[in-house]
């Protein structure tokens, strides 16, 4: 959050992360290479040269792994998107600047989407399903830009910004998903109407 300082992580902390890191990048790269369908935790396990031990350890099925990349360029994107965003201090510009953003790496991306929200869904509530993914809330991005507006009087305060950005993510979701499942959809109108559907029940006005 904005004025917040993260904790730094230690050593064997950063360690850890770079390595799975380097697992999802090779991943990616065979993916992209043969297909994902394709691609078994075998092979990844020789072209990363990791030990399958090693490799269950931290990725219990090949989605993981595919979430975990997909987790990288959310992190990294956020960090260059989320101040373009809010610099406007107008919530519903800044959010269609996001969700713009987001339906452009959607569509370059398409065909990993199913297999990775399948993982996501299945795995709501398993222990340690989210240990892979604490750099990827994009969650906290919706409640920054909530948070400013609830500030500026642009949004109502009645309800918190976290609710108001998880409730935000589900309808965020259900718009991919309607565009993965309705073949003539486009994605930037599926963001535009779940927007629009948010600010009627959350605008001041």
């Amino acid at each position: 959050m904005p004025g917040s300082v993260a904790p730094q992580p230690s050593r064997r902390a950063r360690k850890r992360l770079e390595k799975l890191d380097h697992i999802a990048r090779t991943g990616f790269r065979l993916f992209e290479a043969h297909g994902y369908d394709a691609v078994t935790m075998e092979q990844l396990a020789a072209e990363a040269d990791v030990a399958k031990g090693t490799l269950y350890s931290h990725f219990p099925v090949k989605e993981a792994v595919l979430a975990h990349w997909i987790h990288m360029q959310l992190e990294h994107d956020l960090a260059r998107l989320l101040p373009t965003s809010q610099a406007d201090n107008n919530f519903k510009r800044g959010m269609r600047r996001l969700l713009d953003a987001s339906a452009t790496w959607h569509q370059r991306h398409r065909e990993y989407l199913m297999p990775y929200l399948r993982y996501r869904f299945l795995s709501v509530g398993q222990p340690g399903a989210d240990e892979n993914d604490a750099r990827a809330d994009l969650v906290r991005a919706f409640m920054a830009l909530i948070e400013a507006a609830q500030r500026s009087g642009e949004l109502r305060d009645t309800q918190p910004a976290a609710r108001l950005a998880l409730f935000f993510h589900f309808l965020y979701l259900a718009a991919l998903m309607r565009w993965l499942m309705t073949p003539k959809a486009k994605l930037r109108d599926e963001f535009d109407a779940a927007l629009e559907i948010f600010l009627k029940g959350s605008s001041r006005r």
